[in-house]
Order: structure tokens, then sequence, then C-alpha cells
């Protein structure tokens, strides 16, 4: 049968069967159509919303690193950094609009629990989350939504929770008790203040079972999941990137005990070769850092010995009267010497450290007037991080009252090429000792920004213990509250006195620190 000869046919019909099905037919498929066209719109609109939070979460999970500013800068980012559009609302093309910002400390524990009060922090130091709910909009269908309005809803919303993690790679197997556990401000806060950065920490390792860890001690992390011995540990301490990695998420797990000879390892950062590191003069993984300063006189082989077994000169204005030396000024104001011995002047600690009215962790006020009189031969004026100090040796005193940070010194004398020595100020140098690295073969280390700072974990010791953690066993995973920057102010000594002296520089921070990752993920 021809197409003209079917039409003729289909017209002639008088039955009336086609056109019942028709009449049945026209309605359900013209609807499914529509409502095809409708489930399509939904789905579109849906995902364009969901990943509009996806993407407005995660801008501003990626600023929640605990800092004072971290809250702020969250906001800022997700409402400048990041633009979605939509382009299925009834009110057609348009911006997707946030609705609500909320952070959080913690989740629940599953995923179909709603958020709680427990759940919401206003505190910088405590958000490890974002939450960003997006307006809602309304899709127009072409399918008669009173027909269905159990089956569609169509005012679309979405809502998205972010975290941020940080991982470290080559980090020193190293932790640190919080300084700032149940104190008044945080640590994160405490870092962006110069009285606190300036403050000498003593993290001696904690003396045996029976002693509690706390603010000031220190231990040991194992990075390499019970796989590796005391030499493996030590070398990863001694060389310039360790092949490690920690992360806050994954938490660390501890190394208990103490490790035979670990100050060979620190020591090499300082110039210093001894134990089973005195062969690694040669190998550029091992390189000191630019600035050695340390105290050592030219008196002994300064290559391999450790501080305790030189019996350093030492000219502290709390103890110089007990050496028989005298610095000053003679009536032209030049400098006058009066001493039979070679001198040599560290970073010293702080004073109340010296005279016992402090313990772990100082007050901040050292004797920059000596350090300035031994190693920089009485310069009277000084410029650092922007400060400009004035010295007055006649009156041992300096203006503004407040010194520097001793990373701050040891950087302005790398940056400004007067690192303390012979080699920098020639026969007037007043120190002995050479502060430029000398006894490694390559001279200081190119494949790492500072050999003397070390990046650690910060744990909340006396939480963890409270909870029922044993920091006498390898424990773990425990939680990591922050890594931060330390500068080793002197070497390591040897027995009891197994000491790291140092100051917290300031957290790691991705961008600034070639070895920190910044991990952002949406959580929910």
């Amino acid at each position: 049968m021809t197409i003209p000869t079917f039409f003729k046919s289909f017209a002639k019909n008088t039955g009336g069967s086609v056109a019942i099905w028709a009449a049945f037919s026209t309605p359900v498929l013209v609807g499914g159509a529509a409502l095809s066209v409708d489930a399509s719109r939904l789905y579109n609109m849906d995902n364009e919303m969901q990943s509009a939070s996806d993407a407005l979460a995660r801008a501003g999970a990626a600023e929640l690193d605990q800092r004072s500013d971290s809250l702020e800068r969250s906001k800022r980012a997700i409402q400048n950094l990041v633009s979605n559009d939509q382009k299925f609302s009834k009110d057609g093309n348009g911006q997707v609009e946030i609705d609500t910002i909320r952070f959080l400390k913690s989740l629940p524990n599953n995923d179909y629990d709603d958020i709680q009060n427990s759940n919401i922090t206003y505190s910088p130091a405590e958000a490890k989350y974002v939450e960003v709910k997006v307006k809602s909009e309304s899709v127009a269908t072409l399918f008669p939504t009173s027909l269905v309005k159990k089956m569609i809803d169509t005012d679309m919303n979405a809502k998205s929770i972010a975290g941020f993690d940080q991982g470290l790679r080559g980090v020193a197997p190293v932790f640190i008790c919080n300084p700032q556990e149940n104190e008044d401000i945080t640590i994160y806060e405490a870092m962006e203040t110069p009285a606190f950065r300036r403050r000498l920490i003593k993290l001696k390792s904690q003396g045996g079972k029976k002693e509690q860890f706390g603010p000031g001690n220190y231990g040991w992390l194992d990075p390499f999941n019970g796989q590796g011995g005391a030499s493996a540990l030590k070398d990863a301490i001694a060389i310039d990137i360790p092949d490690t990695y920690v992360s806050k998420s994954a938490g660390v797990y501890l190394r208990p005990g103490n490790i035979a000879s670990m100050r060979h390892a620190v020591n090499t950062r300082f110039d210093i070769y001894g134990g089973s590191f005195k062969n690694k003069k040669n190998d550029p993984r091992y390189a000191p850092a630019e600035n050695v300063t340390k105290g050592y006189t030219a008196e002994a082989d300064v290559c391999v010995q450790a501080a305790a077994d030189l019996g350093i000169v030492e000219v502290n204005a709390l103890v110089d009267a007990q050496l028989g030396i005298d610095l000053g000024l003679n009536s032209r104001g030049k400098a006058k010497v009066n001493s039979n011995t070679n001198i040599a002047f560290p970073l010293p600690r702080d004073n109340c450290m010296y005279d016992g009215t402090c313990d772990r962790i100082g007050d901040g006020n050292w004797d920059f007037v000596t350090y300035m009189k031994v190693n920089h031969n009485f310069m009277s004026r000084i410029t650092i991080e922007d400060v400009t100090y004035r010295l007055n040796y006649k009156r041992n005193t300096f203006t503004p009252s407040a010194p520097p940070s001793r990373y701050a010194m040891y950087r302005w004398e790398i940056d400004n090429d007067c690192v303390p020595g012979p080699k920098t100020y020639g026969s007037n140098s007043l120190t002995h000792e050479e502060g430029l690295a000398q006894c490694h073969s390559d001279g200081p280390s190119t494949t790492v920004e500072d050999r003397r700072i070390i990046n650690v974990a910060v744990l909340n010791c006396g939480e963890l213990i409270e909870s029922g953690e044993d920091f006498n066993g390898r424990s773990g995973p425990l939680p990591v509250e922050t890594f931060v920057k330390v500068f080793l102010t002197e070497p390591m000594a040897k027995g009891k006195d197994n000491i790291l002296w140092g100051e917290i520089v300031g957290p790691v921070v991705q961008g600034q620190d070639s070895h920190s990752r910044d991990y952002v993920s949406v959580a929910r």
C-alpha cells in the first residue's frame, strides 16, 4: 500500500477506535514529554546549585589555617573568589547567591545527622570546616505541578561542608607539647606577637615514666610505621630533606624513649660532625646552615666537638665578671677589651634562665647589648625587621627596650652579609669565632632555605594524657594541633643536657614554606 492510499483509507475509516486511542494516549505522551523536560531542567539546576555550593565551601575551607584572621579570610574567599552562574531558574540566568556561612570544629558521626550547636564554632583556632548554604531558586516547569505536588519540588537549594587538612613532607620527626595549652590565648594568636616569638623555649625530653609531658617537653615521632630504628631517626634529623610525611588528619605516632647520641644528628646543622656523622662532611645533604655562630672559640677543633666538651667561653652579662673579661669603651669611644682568653659569644638564653627565675619558657629578654659588643664590634645602630635599635654601651642599654628575636638577629646577619667573625670584620673582629660554615667541604646548604629551622608537630599533651594516651609507648595516631617552625639557637649537648633550645618562629604556611601541602575537600 502506498502512502497516499494509506491516508485515504485512514480518512474513510469510521470505526472510531483510532480516535479513542489517540484521545487517551496524546495527553500521556505530551505530559510525559513535558515531564522529561522538567526532570532534565531540575537535574541540571540541582547540579549547578550543588556545584556552586561545593566550590564556595572549598574556597572558604582553604583559608582555615587557625590563624587569627582565618575566619575573615574564609568569608572573603567565599564572597569574592568564586562566581557561579545558573541557567534554569524561572527568573532566567543569574548568579548563585550565598545564603548562610557557618564554621564548624567537628562533624556528627553520621553523614545523615544534622549539625548540632556543639559542632559550631566562632573561634579561628577551632574552625576546621565551613558550611555554605546557597539561596533557593525556583524552576518554572512545563508539567502542571498541581497534579504532582508530592512528587516534584520546584524550589531548589544546596549546601556543602568542606574541610582543611595540612601535610608536611621532609618534616623533622619531632613533636613539642603546646606551650600555650590551657593558656588564655592560643598558639596561633601567640605566634602573631613579637613578644612570643622572642621567648626562648627550653625543649627538654621527658625524664622518665613517672614524669608527665607538658609545655616545654619534646619527643620523637615515628614516621616510618615502626620499620625504622634509631639510626633512621637520627638520619632524618641530620639530613636536609628527610623522606618523611605527616599530616593533621592522619595524626602522628610517637617513638618513645631517648635516643643515644642524637646530638650528633642535630649538630650537623651547626657545622659540627661527630659520632656516626663524621664522614658526612663531604655529603651535600648534610651541609650546615649559612650562619653557625654558636659561641665556639678557635682554641679547639670546632668541627667535631660539642659545647659541653669544649668548655666554651660565654661572655654573658651575668657571668662575665667571673671570667675576668672586661668589655667596654675607652675615653675616645673605641672598643676596649681586657681579657686573657679568646672571646666568643653565642645567641644567649633569656636572662631569667641564667638567674633561675624562669625554667622551660623564657620571657624574651636576652643580652642584646653584649651580643652586639662581641659579635658586631660595638655597632651603635642597627635596623632589624623595620625597627631601628640604638645602643648605649656606656649605660649598657638600648632603645626600644624590647630586643629583637634571636631569629631576627640571625637573619639580619645573613641578609646583610654580617655573620660574626674575622671573615666579615677582619682583624678588627672582637669575637674569635668564625660564624660562617667552615667544616663542611661544600660550605652551607643550598637545598633548604635555613638548616637551623626545623618544622615540628605541636601536640596538646595535657589533653591527650587526660584522654588516656600513653606517651611512654608507641602510641598513635595522635591528633596534631598544628605545625610550627622552630629556630635552633644553640647546638645540643650530651647526657642530661640533651636539650633543644629554640624560638618558635611561626606557623608552617602553604606558599611560604615549600614542604607544606594544604588539602581541601568536600566532607558532606
